[in-house]
């Protein structure tokens, strides 16, 4: 799944042609903003599902937290060929996800959908889940990621939030080094002057909400040259290796097991 560029589409607001023409890899969709009506928004998304799938993107649905009582209707609603993953929204402890996996579960089945092809991302906005962030990423296998809300962590723990710097510092590295500690990937909600920034604190991609900024974090979120020669060659010492029946590869000072190995697919893949 290659998530560089997410395109955030305004709570009540249809997808337009300049959404679906932009080189976004994905389209975001949101359910859980209480200044429109629910059903409006669930009508609006159920509409624009189709339209993001032939326009050769991924389609996201940020949904209601399962407390609000709102999640299995939300689900019901767009659970389908067309929905690719949800974003569940203030998730704060592993239980979250669970629920919500359950519940996907039983419309996948139900509809001829194959079981665990609709991917969850936890919405990491407080200190609580910020410190639970490996157990609630490990709580369901359609886990693929986390996004991490720097606004609403700011929030949480009583800072300010700020484009560039060290205020975070801490909050941006948690979040990464959860993901990637799980091969899995660490999404932020960003303003443009920040994309290069997060780029290069580990982030695999951003929530953006103007299309023309989707070219600028298709190429900072991208593999560069450079990085693709080194995977590269890395695999393929890893898999002369494991040729010669030696369980790991050493490359330089490095040493690559399966799980690095499996990292360096993932990314060349990206």
């Amino acid at each position: 799944m290659r998530l560089r560029s997410v395109l955030a589409i305004p709570a009540g607001t249809p997808v337009g042609r300049e959404q679906l023409e932009s080189s976004a890899d994905a389209i975001l969709l949101t359910l859980a903003d209480a200044r429109v009506p629910v059903g409006r928004l669930r009508h609006l998304a159920l509409e624009a599902l189709p339209a993001i799938a032939s326009a050769g993107k991924l389609a996201l649905v940020r949904v209601n937290h399962p407390r609000t009582g709102l999640l299995r209707d939300d689900l019901d609603a767009l659970t389908g060929p067309h929905l690719d993953a949800v974003l569940v929204n203030h998730t704060v402890e592993p239980q979250d996800l669970r629920d919500t996996a359950v519940l996907l579960r039983e419309f996948e089945l139900g509809r001829g959908v194959e079981p665990g092809r609709v991917r969850v991302f936890p919405v990491i906005d407080t200190a609580r889940a910020l410190l639970r962030a490996a157990d609630i990423l490990q709580a369901v296998a359609r886990c693929a990621g986390l996004v991490f809300d720097p606004a609403g962590y700011a929030w949480d723990v009583g800072a300010r939030e700020e484009e560039l710097g060290p205020r975070l510092a801490y909050a941006r590295g948690q979040a990464v080094a959860a993901a990637r500690a799980f091969g899995l990937l660490p999404l932020v909600a960003a303003s443009p002057f920040q994309l290069r920034f997060l780029a290069q604190s580990g982030f695999a991609g951003a929530i953006l909400t103007d299309p023309t900024m989707v070219s600028v974090a298709n190429e900072v979120f991208g593999t560069n040259q450079f990085a693709r020669r080194r995977a590269e060659a890395e695999l393929q010492a890893y898999e002369a290796a494991r040729a010669e029946g030696a369980a790991v590869a050493r490359y330089g000072e490095r040493v690559i097991d399966a799980e690095a190995a499996r990292r360096l697919r993932q990314r060349l893949e990206s």
